[in-house]
């Protein structure tokens, strides 16, 4: 059986530059780990999104740039030591306090 988990909600301004992670551990096995990132991406397309890491059971990565008012979905994919592929999901919300 899968876990499911609500998407992430992270909040910016649009011309900060900041560090987020989306946490896998509720889709991961009790001994699994990730093995690699194959993706993070925005849609729409708008923010910067670099420094690509695995941290644990999160892929922690920095987001810069994005539109006001604008809401993202950020998606990660990530292939698992026991060779699953498995995609995290997060809300981007830009905001410019």
């Amino acid at each position: 059986m899968t876990n499911v988990t609500a998407p992430e909600i992270l909040v910016k301004q649009p011309s900060e530059s900041r560090s987020y992670a989306i946490d896998f551990d509720k889709l991961l096995g009790a001994v699994e780990t990730i093995s690699s990132i194959t993706s993070v991406l925005s849609t729409p397309a708008g923010p910067t999104i670099s420094g690509l890491t695995i941290v644990a059971r999160t892929v922690e990565f920095r987001m810069l740039g994005g539109t006001d008012g604008t809401v993202y979905r950020i998606e990660a994919i990530i292939i698992t030591s026991d060779a699953n592929t498995l995609e995290g999901d997060g809300l981007l919300v830009v905001r410019d306090a």
